[in-house]
């Protein structure tokens, strides 16, 4: 029963999808949701989290300014939690990470349902340690970082006003004014999978 109800469900977008013209679209603002993997670069993360990687959520908006070229604004969200014990006292050990970023997508619509996007610009971090001992060897607190970002992905647009977007994102920035490549760098990768809505 629910394989043919996921079926029919699939077919009537297919067809909504099918009958509907793309020229002419709303494509001047774009709004988003997405989930995938994170891999920060800091090299002492693992020494603390035991692993680099995670979960992160995220959104994004996009207004054209002149095709074939959007302001971007993007925001994403990590965080890694564990237990530590030291001296025979088990304290959790939290690591909060969000970053907003702020550039330009290169894409163009038209009549394609497949499309690819390039996208660069720049990154702002916030994090916040609270626990035992610090991924930077300090007493763990607050910090911000600044650096930047470059990502590309495919996006279809299954529907006229929807589309699914897959991409790879690439950040850097180092905190404290230190250089933000590879083993000091907060950021990382993110390999990312939304749903973006055209609203305009």
């Amino acid at each position: 029963m629910k394989i043919k109800l996921i079926t029919s469900v699939l077919l009537f977008w297919a067809t909504l999808g099918a009958a509907q013209p793309f020229s002419g679209g709303r494509d001047r603002l774009i709004v988003g949701g997405n989930i995938g993997v994170f891999r920060i670069s800091f090299d002492s993360f693992k020494r603390v989290f035991d692993e680099r990687s995670g979960m992160t959520t995220g959104a994004v908006a996009f207004l054209k300014i002149r095709p074939p070229y959007y302001a971007a604004v993007k925001y994403h969200r990590f965080e890694k939690n564990k237990n530590l014990t030291i001296a025979n006292i088990t304290q959790a050990q939290t690591w909060e990470e969000q970053w907003y970023s702020v550039g330009v997508r290169y894409t163009t619509y038209g009549e394609r349902r497949v499309v690819n996007h390039l996208g660069f610009g720049l990154a702002f971090y916030n994090i916040k340690e609270t626990g035992a001992i610090s991924v930077f060897g300090q007493t763990p607190g607050k910090r911000s970082a600044s650096g930047f970002y470059l990502d590309t992905g495919i996006e279809y647009r299954f529907i006229k006003y929807a589309s699914l977007d897959f991409g790879i994102e690439i950040t850097s920035a180092g905190i404290e004014g230190k250089s933000g490549f590879e083993g000091s760098s907060v950021g990382g990768f993110v390999f990312e999978a939304g749903l973006n809505l055209f609203l305009f």
